[in-house]
Order: structure tokens, then sequence, then C-alpha cells
């Protein structure tokens, strides 16, 4: 029955498998560079600090790289983007629940434990780069904890609920983006307000795949696949969700024609897939998860409280 169903629908768009790229290093090295000098640009007498954020994003990100290599991720890249920070980017044709949840907490979880370390190493030893390191290693893995795709915390909670908290994500992250922008404006952190803008764009963004998803459950389409294993009928109910909930590329499509304007649509289909995941992560696991998410965010919070670093700054 479902190979007659598939039968009326017209095949859908070929898409190619991204080649496997070679000179990985070279690319990362010439977006680093790009990095520090954009990062001198505006801020030009800010030299160790730069150093201090370039070696905090290469163990954040470097943990993720590590374990993607080692799960055997394709096309495994750390690119740094000018004043805003770094990404580590693999694919797999299959996951695995419990693969997928170490290639996440790799970045995090070992920023917030060597920054313990320095921060612990510099408070008692009087050691200002220590402390300095320490505090921006707390800054950048607890932000990439938040339970807001794409940061880590948004993946990792993907990871284990997926069905369960897609809508929270979009009430979170607006919530988290207006709060963000008024503890920028108020104590005058700007790269924090800038952070909380960006995010806001990045609300629409998970608002509209929330609706989208949200219509193909009720037309019971399985959008839990990937592209290659898409039926015909589902690509056709999915490019229908994804351009009317697209503006933009509905006028696109209104607009031009030929095998580049199928590829386009066909590309933004395969962006609104959930690859599927083998679940192999008992309940056990997912509460120590969730206990060790927890410790991490406040865990530091905690450490600097204790030792009066929050009354150093209101006095």
């Amino acid at each position: 029955m479902d190979n007659d169903l598939n039968s009326l629908y017209p095949p859908k768009p070929f898409l190619e498998k991204e080649p496997i790229r070679q000179g990985h290093i070279a690319v990362t090295v010439f977006s680093l560079l790009l990095f520090a000098l954009s990062f001198l640009l505006f801020f030009d007498n800010q030299l160790v600090f730069l150093l201090e954020l370039i070696a905090v994003l290469i163990i954040h990100e470097g943990g993720h790289y590590l374990f993607m290599k080692l799960y055997k991720y394709e096309n495994v890249r750390m690119l740094f983007v000018p004043l805003m920070g770094a990404f580590v980017h693999g694919q797999k044709d299959a996951y695995r629940q419990r693969e997928s949840l170490m290639v996440v907490m790799a970045g995090p979880f070992p920023g917030i434990i060597i920054g313990i370390g320095l921060w612990l190493l510099g408070m008692n030893y009087q050691v200002p780069w220590m402390m300095e390191t320490a505090l921006l290693l707390f800054a950048v893995n607890i932000l990439n904890l938040l339970p807001i795709l794409p940061l880590d915390g948004g993946r990792m909670l993907s990871i284990l609920f997926f069905e369960k908290i897609e809508l929270f994500q979009v009430v979170f992250s607006f919530i988290s983006s207006l709060t963000l922008i008024g503890i920028g404006y108020f104590m005058e952190w700007y790269v924090i307000m800038v952070f909380g803008f960006l995010m806001g764009f990045q609300v629409r963004s998970l608002h509209r795949r929330y609706l989208i998803h949200k219509g193909l459950k009720e037309d019971e389409v399985n959008f839990n696949s990937t592209y290659d294993n898409l039926s015909d009928r589902s690509y056709h109910f999915v490019k229908n969700h994804v351009l009317e909930h697209t503006p933009g590329l509905r006028r696109f499509v209104e607009n031009m024609e030929g095998e580049e304007t199928k590829t386009v649509v066909a590309n933004e289909v395969k962006n609104m897939l959930v690859p599927p995941m083998d679940q192999d992560v008992t309940l056990f696991m997912k509460i120590m998860v969730i206990i060790g998410w927890f410790l991490a965010i406040f865990g530091p919070i905690y450490l600097m409280w204790n030792q009066g670093f929050f009354n150093k700054i209101y006095v």
C-alpha cells in the first residue's frame, strides 16, 4: 500500500553526498588567523585576552573534534568565525545516541573541569592569567550548556528527549534572548548583548522548525529519516510545509526554474529532517547526564560565590 501511494508522487531530486575533503588543518589555521586579526582590529590592546580566548575555544572545540574522529565522523573540521567563536562540523550516515552524547559533552565538560582546576590554582597562588582563563572557560562553556539549539545544551537535550523539548526550546530561547540583552545593557557587557540579539534571530528559526515538524506530525509524515531513505511521498509533504513557512524560499521557487532551484529546495528539506538514531542510552545514564549538566552549570558559579568573587565585583 505504501509503495502504491509513493508511486503517485514525482521522484525527489537527487543530492550528491558531500565528498571527503582534504586540507582541513590549513582551513582551520586560516580561519584562526582571520579570527585573531578581526579581534585585534577592534581590540588592539587585548593581545593577552585574545590568546586566552583562543586557548579556551581550542579546548572546547578540540573535545568535539577528538570524539568525532574517535567515532568515525566524516569531513570533521574546526572553523573559527571572526568576532563570534568557533565550531566543529562532521557527519555520519548512522548515529548512536550514546556516541552523539559523548561528542556533545566532550566540549563543555572538560572545559569546566579545566576551568575549576585553573581557578583553584589561580586563587591559591594569585596568578591573574589563570583566573582570567578560568573565567573565560566558565563563561564559554556555561553559555554553551544552555538548553538552546544549536548550543551544546540544546543538542544534548535534543538527543535525550527530542520530541518533548522542541517547543520548550523555542520558549526558553526567547526568554534567554531577552535576558541576555537585558544583562548586557544594564551591566554594559556589550558582547553578551550582541549574543542575545543573535539568539533572537535563532528563535525565529527554531519556531519555524517547530511549526514544520508539528504539521508533519499532523499529516503522519515521518521526518526522522535521512534524505536518501525519505520516500517520494514524504518528500512532497516536507517540501510543502517548508515552502509554507518560508516565504522567501517560496518566492524564489515561483520566480526561478531549473535543476538548481530543485537542489536548493531539496537541501532545505534535508535540513528539516532528523536523522534516525539508535536509542542505546539507559534511564540511569540519562539521569547521570542531567545531573552532570546541572553540576557543570552551577558548580563553577557556586565555587566563585563561595570564594567571594561576586562580592569583589560590586565592592
